[in-house]
């Protein structure tokens, strides 16, 4: 049983001021369940009202605190959806006025009371350039002689619990473990070591900085660089790496059920009976490391990673087709049931060449159709069953499996790969993905898992045009209406939003109606994730068909459309993606021999710090760079399930971010080769627990 003391610090925030069933819940909803979940939210940003700052010198995306005087304020409702403005001048640190202009899109109390025309205001937010204009979006405005506090904490967003509330929990959980609860669970000599501070210190600078801060302590935490950041994200970090390498001891604790067979160079003949092509030298390098790993006598636990169009399919056949020769049984799982009709589609005629008997199962299957398949493989009459989440279910079980595939490896979490491998006695993994990792970052952040990479596109493949175009999105789409009529192009035109909403962005239902008006007689269809998965798949199925030539979409087509004859791909308002996403959409066309375009549209300058990041994609068709600019802008949370501590606070730290990374996965292996249950370290320990629960969120 835990100390007292610990067992406090994870009381229930009931017993908070102000906190009743009903908050409690919702803050339970995001993951806050204990002081110490309060404790270590991330604020989202500070502001410092004891200086004013320049507005002409503040970046696009500072923080700015200026005294303005209002010209005009307006607030209206457009397309259901609140919208308030306010016109204003600024008299800025050179005794330059300068025009601003203030938006928000969502109700703020008194706003109205507060912006009055002649009336001076202090104007606290973050700056925006926008066809030449300052803009301040959503910011704080009050009176500059009122008093009050100088240094505000911003927090995240959770939804029912405002943001006042939720910062004053922060505080008060913090005086509390401050006041003898807090346990820090990084050893004094490891802090010493890697110049970290002590846990207590950093929550109070986080979520308390004090009055006489310097300007630079203050903007270092606004930037997410200070060494309270730098302390939470080694945290965090250390406990996923700590929790990666206890996964893969319990994984390759027993023997396999199947090895591969010796071998005298027949597997690579057979191979080659099979498919229509030679395979790549990257692709027989992946298969050698593979055949290896299913050679031994302890599980593989491999990723195979490739950008899009590399040839991982074949890969991965034929670690199928020699666990089937040793008299095993694979199993393949796809996160959608486009992508595994396709696999079966691609598999159908390699299986018949090799003898292997294929069979799939999905969600969508009859009954009857279903329970032959599970009969089939719990029988052993099947060799290779490919599938979607319908593998896991209770029923479904196999005779002699010694291989899982996962496709799309961060589309499932821990807990799907797991229910898939218990489906055997410690089969073989090999995890795939077309989200290119650079390869120390890689060995890191999915640490249970070895590496294969394929570098080399197979023959033939052209990688799409891409430009950048800034400006109005109708002049995008009259670019996107020339290819198709003049060279009868199919495309796609992906949008960040389903409908209008707070961004401002394009949605899928206008974007369609505009391109029926420039493309009469053409027929146009909509795919998001809120189509019925029936219409959905026909609509796909017709578009690779011919029978549609421009399919408009967000970002459900990220995956499992393969249309070599999609040769023209529009991305609306591109900043609203990350840059490996933006490859990933791009990575649907480009799949055949012909040449094909992508344009990425921004409503961004040209020259701002947005268009910069997507000019990154024009300059370069490797998915290995544009991903290494991606790590360095969003950090590793978003593809591996980081948890929100480690999210924000590797944001501002990005460039110290991988060498955070790489310690942690040091410390991690030495704690455990000292310890390796952590005995002697009782708060690391019940992190490291709760991380690797699922309800405490899949991470990779």
């Amino acid at each position: 049983m835990p100390p007292r003391r610990d067992r406090e610090a994870q009381g229930e925030l009931v017993a908070l001021p102000g906190v009743g069933p009903k908050t409690a819940e919702r803050l339970a909803a995001q993951g806050l369940v204990t002081l110490a979940d309060l404790a270590r939210v991330i604020p989202t940003g500070y502001r410092d009202r004891r200086h004013r700052t320049s507005l002409a010198l503040t970046p696009e995306g500072g923080e700015a605190a200026v005294v303005a005087t209002i010209r005009r304020f307006s607030q209206r409702f457009f397309r259901g959806r609140f919208f308030a403005g306010l016109d204003c001048v600024v008299v800025d640190t050179d005794g330059r006025e300068l025009g601003l202009q203030c938006q928000w899109f969502h109700r703020v109390g008194g706003l109205a009371e507060r912006a009055q025309a002649g009336k001076r205001v202090l104007l606290v937010g973050r700056v925006s350039r926008k066809k030449g204009k300052l803009a301040l979006i959503h910011p704080e405005i009050r009176d500059p002689e009122a008093p009050g506090p100088t240094i505000t904490v911003r927090y995240p967003d959770v939804e029912g619990v405002g943001e006042a509330t939720l910062a004053k929990l922060c505080r008060t959980a913090v005086e509390r473990l401050n006041a003898g609860l807090l346990v820090d669970p990084l050893a004094p000599e490891l802090r010493a070591r890697l110049g970290l501070i002590g846990l207590g210190e950093a929550l109070a600078l986080l979520h308390a900085p004090d009055e006489a801060l310097p300007v630079e302590t203050i903007a270092a935490l606004q930037a997410g660089s200070s060494p309270a950041h730098r302390r939470m994200l080694f945290e965090e970090l250390l406990v996923a790496q700590l929790a990666l390498l206890q996964r893969r001891a319990a994984a390759q604790a027993l023997p396999v059920t199947v090895s591969l067979l010796p071998d005298e160079g027949s597997r690579r003949e057979s191979l080659r009976a099979c498919v229509p092509f030679e395979p790549t030298r990257a692709q027989w390098a992946a298969i050698d490391e593979i055949e290896a790993d299913l050679a031994r006598p302890r599980p593989m636990l491999r990723l195979l990673q490739g950008d899009v169009g590399s040839g991982k399919t074949l890969v991965a056949f034929a670690a199928s087709a020699g666990i089937v020769a040793a008299g095993g049984q694979a199993t393949w799982m796809a996160p959608i049931e486009i992508l595994a009709r396709q696999h079966l589609a691609t598999l159908r005629p390699w299986c018949a060449s090799a003898g292997i008997r294929l069979a799939l199962l999905t969600g969508s299957m009859s009954r009857s159709e279903r329970q032959t398949v599970v009969e089939a493989a719990a029988a052993g009459t099947v060799d290779l069953v490919v599938g979607t989440h319908a593998l896991l279910t209770e029923d479904v079980q196999f005779r002699r499996l010694g291989l899982v595939v996962v496709d799309e490896q961060h589309r499932f979490g821990v807990r799907q790969r797991a229910l898939l491998r218990d489906k055997g006695r410690a089969p073989h993994l090999l995890v795939l993905t077309a989200t290119p990792i650079p390869r120390t970052l890689a060995l890191s952040l999915v640490g249970e898992l070895d590496l294969s990479t394929l570098r080399e596109a197979p023959p033939g493949r052209r990688p799409p045009e891409t430009t950048l175009m800034a400006g109005p999105v109708g002049r995008a789409r009259l670019r996107l209406a020339e290819h198709v009529r003049q060279d009868r192009l199919q495309g796609f035109v992906v949008c960040p939003q389903i409908e209008a909403g707070a961004r401002e962005a394009s949605d899928v239902d206008e974007a369609a109606a505009e391109l029926r008006k420039l493309l009469p007689g053409l027929r146009i269809e909509v795919v998001h994730g809120r189509v019925d998965p029936a219409r959905r798949a026909a609509a796909m199925a017709e578009f690779r068909a011919g029978a549609i030539d421009v399919l408009v979409a967000t970002t459900v087509i990220e995956v499992g459309v393969d249309v070599p004859e999609a040769r023209f791909m529009l991305i609306e308002h591109a900043e609203h993606f990350g840059l490996s996403q933006l490859h990933q959409l791009r990575g649907r066309i480009g799949r055949g021999t012909e040449r094909s375009w992508c344009l990425l549209h921004t409503g961004a300058d040209p020259g701002s710090p947005a268009a910069r990041r997507l000019q990154v994609l024009a300059d370069t068709s490797d998915g290995f760079t544009v991903a290494e600019r991606d790590l360095a802008e969003r950090g590793p949370g978003e593809l591996f399930g980081l948890r929100q501590a480690g999210r924000a606070a590797w944001a501002g730290l990005a460039g110290e971010g991988v060498a955070l990374l790489e310690a942690a996965r040091a410390a991690a292996g030495e704690l455990l080769a000292a310890d390796p249950t952590l005995a002697r370290y009782a708060e690391l320990r019940a992190r490291v627990e709760r991380h690797a629960r699922p309800e405490a969120g899949d991470a990779g």
